[in-house]
């Protein structure tokens, strides 16, 4: 009889290590797969992040002289979004 609880506890006990060691095999694969990602996402921001930039300084160029050329306007719109936003915020 304590043999076979010995033997039922071993087998318990390599079958936890088993479980314990997938999961650690799994959390490493998981972390590999999030760390080449990352990587490729910094290839693609170093690529790309200075064209979005020049792109936001022109279309802020851009506005500011719609802004400066029609104030007027300018003033209704922001007004409009401000009203609307104003709502959306509300509910």
């Amino acid at each position: 009889m304590k043999s076979e609880i010995k033997d039922t506890t071993a087998d318990l006990a390599k079958k936890a290590r088993n479980g314990v060691d997938m999961a650690q095999e799994a959390v490493n694969d998981s972390v590999d797969s999030l760390g080449k990602r990352l990587r490729s996402l910094e290839s693609l921001w170093a690529e790309y992040g200075d064209v979005v930039i020049k792109n936001a300084k022109e279309l802020g160029s851009v506005a500011e002289k719609q802004v400066r050329s029609n104030p007027l306007a300018a003033f209704g719109i922001a007004f409009g979004a401000g009203i609307l936003l104003a709502r959306l915020l509300r509910r």
